[in-house]
């Protein structure tokens, strides 16, 4: 676990860098594994790829989709937010415990953007927690359904404006 942490971070570190530069594909190797990074010219996509023994976990900057399998779909008009997007997904070498996030901005407002997710949820039997936050106010939708965890995390964005959406899927 430390090791994903630790690939993770540099990752991330490795994608901010290579804003500007031609497409280019970097191969790090080490004791634990490999992490492969991929910059796009203009910085609006990097991925790394990191492999090891406990399995494979893919971040992709600057990817506003959901896998097609996620059973949810993204606000639309979603888009990168300031600092862009971040897609994460993990899945194990036995294909258990397989994670994906995926983080986007809209332009709409907490309750227009709360009001479509809970209409798109509402025959999964969603959990559904509102609470005011001092950065403003937070909408939380779970849904739990064979042995996966889908939830859709809205918080208000009241430096840029509108709407923060994460949305997840934990699967064991």
């Amino acid at each position: 676990m430390r090791l994903k942490v630790a690939l993770v971070v540099i990752g991330i570190a490795a994608m901010m860098v290579g804003c500007g530069k031609k497409e280019e594909t970097t191969v790090y190797s080490g004791e634990e594994g490999t992490v492969t990074v991929t910059e796009s010219e203009k910085g609006e996509t990097g991925k790394v790829t990191m492999n090891g023994e406990e399995g494979t976990t893919t971040m992709e900057y600057g990817k506003a989709s959901l896998p097609t399998d996620l059973g949810l779909t993204l606000y639309p008009g979603a888009t990168a937010g300031q600092g862009g997007t971040l897609q994460v997904e993990s899945e194990s070498q036995d294909g258990a415990d397989s994670v994906v996030s995926v983080s986007v901005h809209s332009a709409d407002g907490i309750d227009k953007v709360s009001q479509y997710y809970k209409n798109e949820t509402k025959n999964d039997q969603p959990r559904i927690f509102e609470m005011a936050m001092p950065t403003g106010k937070m909408v939380t939708i779970t849904i739990e359904k064979s042995g996966t965890v889908k939830t859709v995390v809205l918080s208000e964005n009241t430096q840029q404006g509108g709407t923060d959406i994460q949305i997840s899927r934990i699967r064991e």
